[in-house]
């Protein structure tokens, strides 16, 4: 199975949802981050109220398409692994993973079938039953030993970390196009000349006043970018002496 095919085997499950304001921006949060299986559970809402089309924005497709059914026993049929979050433990000794880790295990077990990640009520969560159904169970960690994220944003934090699966390590990080020891040497000479030429008259030497200057750019990733810019102070756009640097993309 393809990077990208497990995510369509993802089904994220809200339970009694009591907003359909969390229901439309919970769908603009599986849109945004490749996922697309909306299971609503007897939603105590209108899942296709104008609040709920306003802040799903531009994923109306997702809202649109939601599968509704009445018990959260029918939105688990078929699947091979469900998750279910919920604040606290209440099961003693059972395990709790992070958002990172229910992500990882998604991520595995979608590839034999499809998985589950279920949410419940904004004011009570899920059931002692409805938690019985699942598989195990996932918590996002807080700062405060009561936490309260709003659906919306706890269907987020998921569907981020799951979407973090799929890329590569160079998509996560920026790539730097660094400039190479040849150019910068090149232009602390050229800085020096301009100094000189300019009378500057440090209290050592111009050696020891260009290495201030070094050491405040040995601090900065520089890109040739960064370079050209120094060069404009330096010497302006077309001075004398100026290096043909390499251009990036624009910022």
């Amino acid at each position: 199975m393809s990077n990208l095919a497990w995510k369509q085997r993802v089904r994220i499950v809200l339970v009694g949802s009591e907003t359909s304001g969390n229901v439309g921006a919970a769908a603009r949060a599986l849109k945004t981050m490749g996922l697309s299986r909306l299971v609503l559970v007897a939603p105590e809402c209108d899942p296709l109220g104008p609040e709920a089309l306003a802040l799903a924005h531009n994923a109306h497709d997702v809202l649109t398409s939601a599968v509704v059914v009445p018990t959260l026993a029918q939105a688990l049929a078929g699947t091979v692994r469900s998750i279910a979050t919920t604040q606290r433990s209440r099961r003693q000794g059972a395990p709790f993973l992070s958002p990172d880790q229910a992500a990882t295990e998604i991520r595995d077990l979608a590839s034999t079938g499809d998985v589950a990640l279920v949410f419940g009520r904004e004011s009570r969560g899920l059931t002692n039953e409805e938690l019985a159904l699942c598989t195990i169970y996932s918590t996002v960690p807080a700062a405060v030993e009561t936490p309260s994220l709003n659906l919306a944003q706890a269907v987020m934090v998921y569907c981020y970390v799951l979407h973090q699966q799929t890329l590569a390590q160079a998509d996560r990080e920026y790539a730097w196009n660094l400039v190479p020891h040849e150019a910068l040497e090149q232009f602390f000479a050229r800085l020096e000349d301009a100094l000189h030429a300019q009378g500057v008259t440090p209290a050592t030497t111009m050696t020891n006043y260009v290495a201030r200057f070094r050491r405040i750019l040995a601090r900065i990733p520089l890109e040739p970018r960064d370079l050209n810019l120094f060069y404009n102070l330096l010497l302006g756009s077309r001075g004398p002496g100026r290096p043909e640097l390499p251009q990036d993309d624009p910022p």
